[in-house]
């Protein structure tokens, strides 16, 4: 199956969220809005996209699940990694595998 990743980096961020990309599965499905995002420690992860519950857990914070997610860890890996390498030319980028 054909993978197409687009990403985008963000200039004017005011979180720590620096870029958004669609990934597009054969022609037929997307998954837009999956973030890049700075962690604390200076890397970058990726973040798919979730909503917010009602629900918090134990140290009151509020709990988010995602909308759209690789099932598999070894998918998930392969995605992320893709992502990543899609974003760090820090252009419109399009990635197929």
């Amino acid at each position: 199956m054909k993978v197409s990743i687009k990403s985008n980096k963000l200039e004017a961020s005011s979180n720590n969220v620096r870029g958004l990309c669609t990934v597009t599965f054969g022609d037929s499905f997307s998954v837009r809005n999956i973030s890049i995002v700075e962690s604390r420690k200076g890397g970058t992860f990726v973040s798919m996209p979730s909503f917010k519950t009602k629900t918090v857990d134990e140290k009151g914070n509020t709990i988010y699940k995602d909308i759209a997610f690789p099932v598999t860890k070894e998918f998930r890996e392969e995605l992320f990694s893709k992502i990543k390498e899609s974003y760090e030319p820090g252009e419109v980028v399009e990635l197929e595998w």
